[in-house]
């Protein structure tokens, strides 16, 4: 296993397009540089969701 990189952790929100409808967002991915570059840590139906993963997966009042 690659272990736990420190806090605060870097990680981005990808939005994947299903090409169908008017929005065309299927989903939200929340990816990371660990442990390996651009690593898909989790999906989201919405936007909300992904920041609420996004915020919890960093970790900023960690240590």
């Amino acid at each position: 296993m690659a272990g736990h990189p420190p806090y605060p952790r870097k990680a981005w929100i990808v939005e994947i397009s299903d090409g169908k409808g008017d929005g065309k967002i299927g989903h939200y991915e929340l990816r990371a540089d660990h442990p390996y570059e651009d690593t898909l840590i989790s999906q989201h139906g919405t936007r909300e969701d992904a920041e609420d993963a996004k915020t919890r997966y960093i970790g900023e009042d960690k240590e």
